[in-house]
C-alpha cells in the first residue's frame, strides 16, 4: 500500500503550496489585469507546483517513477522573472513569438523528457535499481543546467534593471521590488551551486542524505512564496500597476520620455524661453507642439518639478552667470531680474530666496 503520510516540516511545506496557488490566483485576476502579474503570479504557481513535487518525492517512495507527471518546471523560473521585469520596464511592450523560445528548455526538459524518462523507470523498475547512480548523475546534470540557466537569467533582470531609465517617480518604488526579486534570486542560485556540487561529490550516498538537501530547498522555495508572494500581493501590485498607468497615460516607453525629456530642456535653456517674463506653460507647450496636460504631467512625473519652478531656476542660473560678467556693473540688481526674465523686482527676490535660501544682495556679497 502507498505510504502517503506526511512529516511535521513537509505538512509545513503543502500549507505553502497550497497559499501559494491562492497566491498566484490572486495575482494573475487582479481587477486590473496585467502581464506583469500574469507573469509573476505564473512564477509563484510553479514555485508552488516545485514545492508540492519535492515534498511528495521527499515522503512517497518511488513517487516519480509511480506518478511521472511533470511538476517541476524549474527552467521556467527564469524566463517567467524576466518577461515580468520586461513588462514592468516597458508596460507598452508586446508579446512575441520570440518570447515563447525562452520557455522551450522548460517544455523540453522539465516537460516532455521528464514523462518519458519516469515513464519508462516506472514499467522498468529492475533497470532502474541497476542504474541508480546513473540516473542521480542525469538527474544532478539537469539541475546544474537549470543553476546555469537561472544564473544566465539572473543576469539578464540585473541587465534590464540597470539600464531602466528612472524617468517616473513611481520608478523609485519600482526599483525596491526589482532590487528584492534579485536578491531572492541570488540566494536562490548559490543555494543551487552549493547543492550541486555536493551531491556530485557524494553521489554514491546522496539516497541516505537527500533529505539533508530537500528540505533546505523546499524551505527556501516556501519563502520565497511568501515573502515574495505577499509583498507583491499587498503592496508592489498596485505600486507597478500606478506605475504601468502613468507610462501608458504619455504612451511613450522610458527611453521616449527620456528624448522628451531632453527637448522640454532644450527649449527652455538654448531657445531661452525662460526669458520671456510672459511664458506660462501654455506657451512652452505650443513651443513644442504638445498638449498642455502632457507637458505638465511630464514636469510633474519625469522632470519631478512644477512649470514656475523650472522656469525660475534657469533664470537664477542665468543671473548667476551675469553677474561675473566684467561689465555686470553697469546694471542694478533689479535690471539683472529683469534681464533674465523675471517681470519685477518681487518675484525676482522671491524666487531667488525659495531656490538659494539667500538673496541677491546676499549672493552678491559672498561672491566679493
Amino acid at each position: 500500500m502507498l505510504d502517503t503520510s506526511l512529516d511535521s516540516t513537509n505538512f509545513y511545506f503543502l500549507v505553502a503550496v497550497i497559499q501559494g496557488v491562492l497566491l498566484s490566483i490572486l495575482i494573475i485576476f487582479q481587477k486590473s489585469f496585467n502581464k506583469p502579474n500574469l507573469f509573476f503570479g505564473l512564477l509563484i504557481l510553479l514555485f508552488s507546483f516545485s514545492l508540492l513535487h519535492m515534498m511528495l518525492e521527499d515522503s512517497i517512495p518511488g513517487f516519480n517513477a509511480q506518478f511521472p507527471i511533470p511538476m517541476d518546471f524549474t527552467l521556467a523560473f527564469g524566463p517567467l522573472a524576466y518577461h515580468h521585469i520586461l513588462q514592468v520596464k516597458n508596460p507598452l511592450r508586446e508579446l512575441k513569438k520570440m518570447d515563447l523560445m525562452h520557455f522551450f528548455p522548460s517544455i523540453l526538459i522539465d516537460g516532455i523528457f521528464f514523462f518519458i524518462s519516469r515513464s519508462y523507470l516506472g514499467n522498468n523498475p529492475k533497470w532502474a535499481n541497476e542504474h541508480t547512480n546513473l540516473i542521480l548523475t542525469i538527474a544532478t546534470i539537469i539541475i546544474a543546467i537549470g543553476v546555469i540557466q537561472l544564473t544566465l537569467y539572473t543576469y539578464l533582470i540585473y541587465k534590464e534593471f540597470n539600464d531602466t531609465k528612472q524617468v517616473l517617480r513611481e520608478f523609485t518604488k519600482v526599483q525596491r521590488w526589482l532590487t528584492y526579486l534579485l536578491i531572492s534570486w541570488c540566494i536562490l542560485i548559490v543555494f543551487l551551486v552549493i547543492t550541486v556540487s555536493v551531491v556530485l561529490i557524494y553521489i554514491e550516498e546522496f539516497d541516505n542524505y537527500n533529505h539533508l538537501v530537500y528540505k533546505p530547498l523546499c524551505a527556501i522555495i516556501g519563502l520565497l512564496i511568501y515573502i515574495l508572494g505577499y509583498s507583491y500581493l499587498v503592496k508592489y501590485s498596485s505600486i507597478i500597476r500606478s506605475y504601468m498607468d502613468k507610462v501608458k497615460k504619455f504612451n511613450f516607453t522610458n527611453e521616449e520620455l527620456e528624448e522628451k525629456k531632453k527637448l522640454v530642456l532644450i527649449a527652455i535653456e538654448q531657445d531661452e524661453l525662460f526669458k520671456d517674463p510672459q511664458i506660462t506653460l501654455a506657451k512652452l507647450a505650443g513651443h513644442l507642439g504638445w498638449p498642455i496636460y502632457i507637458l505638465s504631467s511630464m514636469l510633474n512625473e519625469v522632470l519631478k518639478t512644477n512649470f514656475n519652478d523650472l522656469i525660475n531656476k534657469y533664470r537664477i542660473d542665468r543671473f548667476k552667470q551675469l553677474i561675473s560678467s566684467p561689465d555686470v556693473k553697469k546694471y542694478s540688481i533689479a535690471g539683472l531680474g529683469l534681464e533674465v526674465g523675471f517681470s519685477s523686482k518681487a518675484s525676482f527676490y522671491r524666487a531667488f530666496k525659495k531656490e538659494t535660501g539667500i538673496t541677491p544682495t546676499e549672493y552678491i556679497n559672498s561672491k566679493d
